[in-house]
């Protein structure tokens, strides 16, 4: 159960972070309701341990996980147990970009890859770890 709640938080995660307009920095005064609002803002008010642990965990009505969600959760788990390289990684998750026809969201997908990469892994390995 833990884990299906985990994949909706990180396919809401990557929806919201996808729409979500660039923060100001004084924005980050506000506290965790805009720090935790997505990945792209918790990584630059430099939260995301905070709003994985407080936050990101509890799950949410709207938390259904989609299958390509599962799909690119269970691939990177597998990659990370076999101790893959980011650039392996990377590449996979840029291929998973290719999925969204559109081309502005296909370009920003793979931006947010780039960007935050070590920031999903991260949180893909502490939620590996809990459920094994």
């Amino acid at each position: 159960m833990r884990r299906f709640a985990f994949l909706g938080v990180l396919c809401s995660l990557a929806a919201v972070a996808l729409t979500t307009p660039l923060l100001l920095k004084k924005d980050c005064a506000k506290g965790p309701e805009v720090w935790c609002q997505n990945l792209r803002t918790a990584s630059d008010c430099k939260a995301v341990k905070h709003c994985q642990q407080t936050v990101w965990n509890k799950p949410t009505v709207e938390s259904i996980p989609c299958d390509l969600c599962k799909e690119v959760v269970r691939v990177v788990g597998k990659f990370l147990k076999n101790n893959e390289t980011m650039d392996e990684i990377s590449e996979y998750f840029n291929k998973v970009c290719e999925f969204l026809h559109e081309p502005e969201l296909v370009d920003e997908c793979k931006d947010m890859v780039e960007s935050y990469l070590p920031n999903i892994l991260d949180i893909v390995k502490s939620e590996f770890v809990s459920i094994h």
